[in-house]
């Protein structure tokens, strides 16, 4: 957990890394379902300054980098999780036997949020296929 004992020694040298230095030092470096990278990123970010998370994800979206999909995904999370929702982080990448999103959201007696981020604009999700994940779901 070399990400966060740098955090916990050095918190304004983190600060200062790009997102893609952070990821890199998290774990292996490799973010991937149910791993050590993901994890200690994760961790990172419930502690990390909500404008840094900021900052964070509009680089995701401004500038291509290798998975900053994903990175985007735990960014958004994180940001709902500071919303006072309850949030289950979805998979990286589906699996034909699992439904696949990006998050839900959870609040009290509200209906969830099934939350899907993206890089690019290009991607376009039918409301048919969210409904179809939330039946799955419950």
């Amino acid at each position: 957990m070399a990400l966060l004992s740098f955090w916990k020694s050095n918190k304004d040298e983190v600060l200062k890394q790009t997102i893609e230095q952070v990821v890199s030092n998290a774990g292996d470096g490799s973010l991937r379902d149910n791993t050590g990278c993901s994890f200690e990123f994760r961790q990172f970010l419930k502690v990390a300054p909500s404008e840094r998370l900021f900052e964070y994800a509009r680089h995701c979206l401004e500038t291509a980098f290798n998975k900053s999909g994903l990175v985007l995904q735990d960014i958004v999370n994180e940001l709902g999780r500071r919303l006072d929702f309850d949030v289950e982080d979805g998979l990286y990448q589906g699996k034909k036997t699992v439904v696949g999103f990006d998050g839900i959201w959870r609040h009290k007696e509200q209906p969830d949020l099934i939350i899907e981020s993206k890089t690019t604009d290009y991607v376009t999700i039918s409301l048919e296929k969210l409904a179809h994940y939330k039946k799955r779901d419950c």
